[in-house]
């Protein structure tokens, strides 16, 4: 039976009366009511933003099988070596984010990936097929150039649906300045986007004509969870209005959420990932997929086994160590808080002698309780290697924020805002705050800003960079 820590989050006052509502005042919005939103002005009701970029990855993914089958029924490779030639170019496609949600579509700039892509399945059927080479770049020409003119035509027909109103997806701007009057221009001018703009959050009080929604900032987390929006654009914005963006997207924000930020000097930005007619974009990474999930428990289970394995002389060897200083007890258990402020009982081996009854709870490592087996322990974390057991178990990751006291997971809560957000991943055996030197009696701020980074840029190669820089430290004894 497990049990739950409660954290104590930061508070986001919302008061949601102050929300107006254009033309005229409403007295308050209730979930129900935040759905009527969405056809304001008696316009037919659009599929909704997850609906609407589902129907376009279908769109796109059909037109690609298309033009690959044709491409195979032309060169004729073979039906098993042109089925897996499809299916590595559509999978290679995938991976490379052919199929996400964009404002901007163009088949010029799927040229590179798609050219990538079908060198993916080149290589693929050159495997099972040798000397099919020229077959296979054949294969992968014509059906490059068949993809890049059925993503014209997909192209033109999605425009034409988002221009008519059949796809679209709701956004309201964070910012009243004069960039975000600009972009609702650009927006109403360019209706292929797909945007509808709903509104405008900010201090300044630029209302959209025909728009619904103008309040605060502080709205902002109820419409993303109420779904009166699925894309947020920040632009114009003060630095509490932004720590207000920050707390809505740590706390609402799920992956039907599209958040664009406007960089700051836009004439000159170089690095975009999307654009409204000229203007460019930059999508904020949203929580990660199942599918990420998935890969990342597998990659831990195969890792923390083989490491339990190999290393399981090691732990018997310090265990004996830990007896012979210390006595009895040479596995200590700590209840610890994880994912979503869930507890759990961590495995250690034991580096410090007991704490004498009564005693208030110990914060930093105390030297006088620290024998030399125990320092040389925790010098190279070696008392933390039972914890390959928690990963098995799920308790943990191998890469995340480390796992704290729920006595301190409370304290450090009401110190530092950010801190309780840390609790959005796994916790991990090794983290990215750890690398970089914050454990022991290190700042609890720092840790919860690296935490969060972690958790806000992850990717499997991040995971991957963290354990060769905790190899590294153990390796050379800069433990705790």
């Amino acid at each position: 039976m497990s049990t739950h820590v409660e954290l104590r989050l930061p508070r986001v006052e919302i008061d949601v009366p102050d929300l107006a509502l254009v033309p005229g005042p409403v007295p308050g919005i209730g979930t129900s009511d935040a759905a009527a939103l969405l056809d304001a002005g008696g316009r037919q009701a659009p599929l909704s933003g997850l609906q609407s970029s589902t129907v376009e990855i279908a769109v796109r993914l059909c037109g690609d099988a298309l033009a690959l089958a044709v491409a195979v029924a032309l060169v004729r490779p073979g039906w098993a070596h042109g089925v897996l030639w499809l299916v590595g170019a559509l999978a290679s496609f995938a991976a490379m984010g052919l199929y996400v949600h964009r404002l901007r579509m163009l088949a010029l700039d799927d040229l590179p990936l798609v050219l990538m892509g079908s060198a993916v399945g080149v290589a693929a059927m050159s495997l099972s097929r040798p000397g099919g080479v020229r077959v296979a770049v054949a294969e992968a020409v014509l059906g490059g150039a068949l993809v890049v003119f059925t993503r014209m035509g997909s192209y033109a027909l999605l425009r034409r649906w988002r221009s008519r109103g059949f796809l679209s997806r709701e956004a309201v701007l964070v910012g009243a300045g004069s960039r975000a009057a600009e972009l609702v221009t650009r927006i109403e001018q360019h209706p292929e986007t797909g945007l509808r703009v709903r509104g405008v959050l900010g201090g300044h009080g630029l209302r959209v004509p025909g728009a619904p929604i103008s309040g605060q900032v502080a709205h902002l987390p109820y419409l993303i969870a109420s779904g009166a929006v699925d894309t947020v654009i920040v632009g114009d914005t003060s630095t509490q209005e932004e720590w207000r963006v920050i707390e809505a997207l740590r706390t609402c924000a799920g992956d039907w959420t599209e958040v664009f930020v406007l960089p700051r000097l836009p004439e000159f930005s170089r690095m975009s990932d999307d654009e409204i007619w000229g203007v460019p974009l930059q999508k904020l990474k949203q929580r990660r997929s199942r599918t990420q999930m998935v890969l990342k428990r597998v990659v831990d289970l195969v890792i923390a086994t083989a490491a339990l394995v190999a290393v399981s002389w090691l732990i018997g060897l310090a265990a004996l160590a830990v007896r012979l200083e210390m006595g009895p007890g040479v596995i200590y258990r700590q209840e610890r808080v994880g994912l979503n402020g869930r507890r759990f009982q961590l495995f250690k081996l034991r580096s410090m002698r007991p704490q004498p009854v009564g005693s208030a709870t110990e914060w930093a490592v105390n030297d006088d309780r620290t024998g030399r087996v125990g320092a040389f322990l925790r010098r190279y974390s070696l008392d933390e290697l039972p914890q390959l057991v928690n990963v098995i178990r799920g308790d943990m990751s191998l890469v995340g924020p480390r796992p704290e006291r729920p006595e301190f997971v409370d304290q450090f809560g009401l110190e530092f805002p950010s801190y309780c957000y840390r609790h959005r991943a796994m916790v991990g055996l090794t983290g990215l705050a750890a690398v970089e030197g914050l454990r022991g009696d290190t700042s609890i701020a720092e840790r919860a800003y690296f935490d969060n980074w972690y958790i806000e840029h992850w990717s499997l190669w991040l995971d991957i960079k963290i354990m060769v820089r905790t190899a590294s430290a153990l390796l050379t004894g800069t433990g705790r």
